[in-house]
């Protein structure tokens, strides 16, 4: 470019003319386009960076959540196959047994060894097996039979004044007694999906259970016999609040 002033060659960096000393006003011009060009550079760049370094930790955080669900699910995935199999294994040992658990239940049903049912199902894992379906309501009944027993005893400790029961209120075991008794009641009713599981030696079994049970509600509470069978149509709440009134008569 050319001096306004002298009209010799310069350069546009030249802030002064070399040949006449003249300030070149196109030399300042281009050093504030330069050091705006500059500033709007660094500001992009700066920009960029950061945004670059936001999308770089959510993909962190996305790839490490994404692999924590697939570790999850695989996980899930692994467990409940474990637990297929074992299901399958116990089926399987206690399909081959069968005939032996058969018999043994049938032993301590006849002998009206009600806590020895519970316990051997319970021990030998042949609950609801689809090889002894045919001992579901025996065991339902049994186990709730075995509930029934265990709270009657611990409502006796406490009458006793026992201190170790100190959590479990009265109110709170009368309550699950009147339970178990209403689900014995609701267990022994024949079903048509397991018409197996009621055949004549389980009715035989199960009645036994529930003669025994109303008959150690007679003697706890006081209860005639008439009173006691009545029990067996009436509502969970209302074996409940008879319970309770007579406990109460009981024990004052």
């Amino acid at each position: 470019m050319k001096c306004q002033h002298c009209g010799n060659n310069l350069n546009i960096e030249d802030k002064f003319c070399p040949y006449c000393g003249q300030p070149n006003p196109y030399a300042v011009k281009h050093q504030e386009e330069m050091e705006r060009y500059e500033k709007d550079y660094q500001e992009t760049r700066e920009e960029v960076l950061e945004k670059s370094s936001r999308f770089n930790r959510r993909t962190v955080r996305i790839t490490i959540l994404a692999v924590l669900v697939a570790l999850i699910a695989v996980t899930g995935f692994v467990m409940a196959k474990a637990d297929d199999i074992r299901w399958l294994q116990l089926e399987r040992a206690v399909e081959q047994q069968a005939p032996m658990h058969r018999e043994a239940i049938a032993e301590l049903m006849e002998s009206e060894d009600f806590l020895g049912v519970y316990s051997y199902m319970t021990r030998n894992r042949i609950t609801y097996t689809n090889s002894l379906r045919e001992f579901d309501a025996v065991y339902d009944t049994t186990s709730r039979y075995r509930s029934f027993y265990e709270n009657l005893m611990t409502l006796q400790e406490k009458k006793k004044g026992a201190e170790n029961y100190g959590y479990y209120s009265e109110t709170d075991i009368l309550a699950d007694i009147s339970r178990n008794i209403s689900d014995i009641y609701e267990y022994m009713q024949p079903q048509e999906y397991n018409k197996e599981a009621y055949e004549e030696d389980k009715m035989e079994y199960m009645e036994a259970l529930r003669d025994h049970m109303e008959a150690m509600v007679s003697g706890y509470f006081g209860l005639t016999p008439e009173e006691v069978k009545g029990m067996r149509s009436m509502t969970e709440s209302r074996i409940n609040v008879m319970l309770e009134d007579r406990y109460e008569q009981e024990n004052n």
